[in-house]
């Protein structure tokens, strides 16, 4: 894909294409901002277009034998790095040191087929202490005709050090208008289509992100969500059943339990936001208005907003290696609390 292909992200396009122009492409970059908005999309083309063997300087031609093998990902001058579970039940990805290290040792030669290597480490910021330390001598003495091109959506959780040595460009949520002419064509790539209202509804829920716009399963987010309404109606000292049901349940969906605390954190917002007298058209679950209104009704707006707190500190907890169900157990009893 080229820049001109790429759809929204114009400053950040802009900056590259005219890097690109002035010869004045940085020997590393930190490309941030939240998940699924197009970072990796344009770290690739980038890495394209400084080895594009095509007639535009500017961009990549996505049609040459180089940006080809970049596209597959087999170019020998084109590195990419992302985290990996050590276990199948690990929480959490990570990068560790020995790709570092092996990186290291290819870029200490010259481009082997074209003019620029470039590394992508994608979700950088999931780099362990040790290969991060190591990908800090590469930054500070970086190898000729390289660029280094890091992606975060938690910059804050980057060694400053490796801050400073790249040139930031953030990467702002994409508009509605920009993800539902995404949607469209993608769906259309793969001879699929969607109905208007259906349309509607995908771009309402992706919260600027294409990956949820495209990948959730609204059938079974709709069962979730009526889940989740239950408990926030219902959930009380006299209803502990709820508490140890909802907990035990979750605790082991590790690969789902923070979608659905996301999920979690939307309904709070709408329900604080019904009950502050906002209008339908700040509400992001609009589908279910009818239960939300009247649910909203039911608790204060400080019940509310204690509440959305008490779940974004168990998704820090979360991040870590918390124990789930003692976590969201007690997640639960201080809604209990704040009702």
């Amino acid at each position: 894909m080229s820049f001109k292909q790429i759809l929204g992200q114009s400053q950040p396009k802009k900056i590259l294409t005219n890097a690109l122009q002035n010869s004045s492409v940085a020997h590393a970059y930190l490309f941030y901002g939240q998940e699924s908005i197009g970072k990796k999309k344009l770290a690739i083309t980038l890495a394209k277009a400084l080895n594009c063997k095509g007639s535009d300087p500017l961009d990549a031609c996505d049609e040459c034998e180089s940006c080809l093998k970049i596209e597959r990902g087999v170019h020998p001058d084109f590195f990419f790095i992302e985290p990996v579970k050590s276990t199948p039940t690990s929480r959490e990805a990570v990068i560790k040191i020995e790709p570092i290290r092996e990186l290291q040792k290819k870029l200490a030669y010259l481009p082997y087929e074209g003019k620029t290597k470039v590394v992508v480490v994608d979700s950088a910021d999931l780099l362990n202490l040790q290969a991060a330390n190591s990908f800090l001598k590469t930054l500070e003495e970086p190898p000729s005709s390289t660029v280094l091109i890091l992606i975060s959506s938690n910059p804050h959780r980057l060694l400053p050090t490796l801050l400073s040595r790249c040139q930031g460009i953030q990467f702002h949520r994409l508009s509605s208008s920009e993800i539902r002419e995404i949607i469209q064509s993608q769906l259309q790539e793969k001879g699929e289509s969607l109905t208007e209202s259906d349309l509607d509804f995908h771009t309402q829920r992706s919260q600027g992100s294409v990956d949820r716009a495209l990948a959730e399963d609204f059938e079974e987010m709709e069962t979730i969500r009526e889940q989740l309404l239950e408990v926030l109606e219902k959930v009380s000292f006299d209803r502990m059943d709820i508490v140890f049901a909802f907990a035990k349940t979750w605790a082991k969906q590790t690969e789902q339990l923070q979608s659905v605390l996301n999920e979690l954190l939307g309904l709070i917002r709408d329900l604080a936001l019904y009950r502050s007298g906002c209008s339908q058209s700040d509400i992001q679950n609009r589908n279910l208005s009818a239960n939300l209104i009247q649910i909203a009704q039911t608790r204060s707006l400080k019940t509310w907003l204690d509440r959305f707190t008490v779940v974004r500190n168990t998704q820090v907890a979360l991040s870590g290696n918390a124990n789930a169900q003692l976590f969201l157990e007690n997640m639960l009893i201080e809604f209990c609390e704040a009702a």
